[in-house]
């Protein structure tokens, strides 16, 4: 067992986006434990899980018929009852990929920071939402300029209560109220001691990975964002042909809503492919 550890849940539908995640892990030497919380993963799957370079804990999910229960929300309860085995976890989505070694987070995380990914907005946590989530902030207006994504999150034992809180209020009336858990975080005071990376280093959410000002290219070896910041993690089911082929309907919008064309949609479109052809050189087989 090492002193960091990856979380991910997952069912059989994101196996091909778990090949690619391990193979990439494995590839940018990774050497952290893996925590894979199994709901009705296939036995063939899990025996390939023999050739990774490191240890994967398997937590079967008994008694919960129910995929997103069983998947995105019981996360939360793993990660409280297992990651105080560790200096610091990393919730990661089985749709991620990541395309740079991310230890330093870790090491950041287990200092008592907690390190995680813009979601590329700003929301004001006003009175209606503060009433909404049965959380006061102590003020009616509360623009918050840290809003971040479930995944990743790097994280220490000493701030899994606000996973705990999380679980045990079960508020979480959809697949995944990222709302909920960032209102918690500020009224745990978690925001205080966050660092929020921008949304193309992490995820790519909202598209920030495939716009033409943000969108990744590669440069010496390296996956860096339009602003030649480095990337780290691919975030998508690319495996999904109708999730890729809405990719460019969805530009398109963006596009002309913002009046681009030529060189920019070109830009972009090299964006899409680079995040396509670095998933399909992971998403092999394990062991192949």
């Amino acid at each position: 067992m090492t002193k960091f550890a990856f979380l991910i849940a997952a069912s059989a539908n994101y196996i091909p986006g778990l090949n690619a995640l391990f193979n990439s892990l494995a590839d940018h030497n990774h050497k952290e434990d893996i925590i894979l919380i199994d709901f009705n993963l296939p036995q063939d799957f899990l025996d390939t899980l023999k050739h990774l370079p490191f240890s994967v804990r398997l937590v079967k999910i008994k008694g919960e018929k129910d995929q997103v229960r069983g998947t995105a929300i019981e996360r939360f309860r793993v990660a409280v009852e297992l990651g105080k085995e560790y200096e610091a976890i990393c919730l990661l989505d089985a749709d991620m990929f990541v395309v740079s070694n991310s230890q330093l987070f870790f090491e950041i995380a287990s200092k008592g920071f907690i390190v995680t990914g813009s979601n590329g907005m700003i929301i004001n946590f006003n009175k209606a939402y503060q009433e909404q989530y049965q959380t006061f902030l102590g003020k009616d207006e509360w623009p918050y300029a840290k809003i971040h994504t479930s995944c990743p999150i790097f994280i220490s034992p000493q701030d899994l209560d606000w996973f705990d809180t999380l679980y045990k209020a079960r508020q979480i009336s959809t697949w995944d109220d990222f709302l909920y858990l960032n209102i918690l975080g500020i009224k745990l005071g978690k925001d205080k001691k966050m660092l929020v990376m921008p949304p193309y280093c992490f995820t790519g959410i909202h598209h920030f990975g495939v716009k033409p000002e943000t969108g990744w290219f590669e440069k010496a070896g390296l996956i860096l964002s339009g602003t030649e910041e480095q990337a780290y993690m691919i975030h998508g089911k690319w495996w999904d042909k109708g999730w890729r082929d809405d990719l460019p309907r969805t530009m398109a919008r963006f596009f002309k809503d913002e009046g681009m064309s030529g060189k920019s949609i070109e830009k972009s479109e090299r964006s899409t492919a680079l995040a396509y052809k670095l998933f399909t050189k992971y998403s092999r087989t394990i062991g192949s």
